[in-house]
């Protein structure tokens, strides 16, 4: 089950072949191959900007979701916290339309939009009616292609980030996950901060704004997701009139060429004005270099810490009664995985808690999970997958998602197949390769 970070928080996204030939023609577009199982049509704006498109003849909405592969891991690291930056400004006017106007656009008709930043991405949404899909074309093309990035709104938006950045300095959660990040690596560009800190936002000038803007928002790095009320040939020209005339170069990610160390064995606690005690434990964790080992790291998830009938919750809350909430979590990475446990706790029984939080571990390292177990993990996932769908917004959540970390949709339409293979033997050798207890790292969020 993919669970995303972004902006410090955990997110989860609770996950007949067509006669094209003539339409080619007529829009310059070209597919790259045949609708998938899942429905996702798919083709190429000859700029090289991907569209992916989801036909649903029963909705009555549409979403636009327009999905750029770049995020912090990106970043120049003087400038660290540019993509969350230019998010911002992508909502602040463009070259023919004033700050506001495009949100009195999108209300007017109904309409709500919102936009995301994480490590290894960007996105903006857009949800609308069906009749009016060509308003939702027309700025969200607009938005992407032609931001203003005026340097009075610069100026605003960088105060309205700095405060964001204190407000989650002032939040254990999200101030616990972004020292979790940056902590559990010596060296890896996706230990970056998505916010940036106040010595790089401040250094973040518009031409470096425009610069980085004009680079990364490129067609060939960008792809755009249509799920919903809309058909294909309806609405593959209106896409070629208003994304096909973007013509950028695309300028190389700042990615470090550095190999990645990790830490282990490492432990922190901060002291914050709290009641309870937040710990954070982090494991290495496959990621999408390796994808065949995702799918047992996802189901070892489940049964560790997914819901009350987890490992965790059962065992360390209700039966020992040492924490007051207990999860795990595995978010999905392009490189650099990691495997979070996360609980909340009376302070004075850190140690009691710290103890069985991995033996519950070492106990899967050491032994099989029983086949009922494993069935309830998959099942569990599944429903999650399948519930993550129901809405257009969340079905191109989850396309996009895959698409821009892997370039393709075949793992997300795999994905279920793939779960149902995982055997119990898959499960204790994922745990037995990256679940190592002496390497956890340890991060505490403490009262003062």
């Amino acid at each position: 089950m993919r669970k995303i970070y972004i902006s410090g928080l955990f997110l989860i996204l609770v996950l007949s072949a067509f006669p094209f030939a003539c339409i080619f023609v007529r829009t310059n577009i070209h597919t790259n191959q045949k609708m998938g199982e899942t429905g996702v049509k798919k083709f190429k704006l000859e700029n090289g900007m991907s569209v992916l498109i989801i036909e649903n003849p029963d909705s009555k909405v549409v979403t636009l979701d327009v999905w750029v592969n770049t995020g912090s891991a990106m970043e120049p690291k003087e400038i660290n916290g540019v993509s969350h930056f230019l998010e911002h400004m992508l909502f602040k006017g463009t070259a023919t339309r004033v700050a506001g106007e495009v949100d009195r656009e999108i209300e007017n008709v109904g309409g709500v939009w919102n936009a995301a930043t994480s490590v290894e991405f960007t996105h903006y949404y857009l949800t609308i009616a069906t009749q009016f899909v060509d308003t939702a074309i027309n700025t969200l093309s607009d938005v992407i292609a032609n931001a203003s990035i005026d340097p009075k709104e610069v100026e605003r938006e960088r105060q309205v980030i700095l405060e964001e950045y204190h407000r989650q300095q002032d939040d254990p959660d999200q101030f616990l996950m972004t020292e979790v990040f940056w902590n559990s690596f010596e060296k890896s560009h996706t230990r970056w901060p998505v916010l940036g800190v106040p010595d790089t936002i401040n250094s973040i000038t518009r031409e470096k704004l425009y610069h980085y803007y004009t680079g990364r928002y490129a067609p060939p790095n960008m792809v755009l997701v249509v799920v919903g009320g809309v058909k294909a040939k309806d609405i593959l020209p209106m896409i070629q009139e208003k994304f096909g005339g973007l013509q950028r170069p695309l300028s190389v990610a700042n990615v470090s060429e550095e190999k990645t160390i990790r830490r282990k064995g490492y432990f922190a606690e901060y002291k914050k004005p709290v009641k309870e005690a937040y710990l954070v434990l982090t494991f290495a964790a496959p990621d999408l270099s390796t994808p065949a080992e995702i799918y047992a790291a996802d189901l070892l998830s489940y049964i560790l810490g997914e819901g009350r009938s987890s490992r965790l919750y059962e065992r360390v809350k209700e039966k020992k009664n040492l924490v007051s909430n207990i999860a795990s979590s595995f978010p999905t990475h392009r490189n650099d995985g990691i495997f979070v446990i996360f609980a909340t706790f009376d302070y004075a029984k850190k140690e009691q808690v710290i103890k069985a939080i991995l033996e519950e571990v070492q106990n899967l390292c050491n032994e099989h999970v029983g086949d009922d177990e494993l069935e309830k993990a998959k099942r569990m996932l599944t429903n999650h997958f399948i519930f993550s769908q129901e809405t257009t917004s969340g079905r191109s959540a989850e396309v996009g998602f895959y698409y821009t970390l892997t370039g393709d949709t075949r793992f997300e339409e795999e994905y279920l197949g793939n779960i149902k293979s995982v055997t119990a033997e898959d499960i204790r050798k994922a745990a037995d390769s990256y679940l190592v207890p002496a390497g956890a790292n340890i991060f505490i969020v403490r009262p003062e």
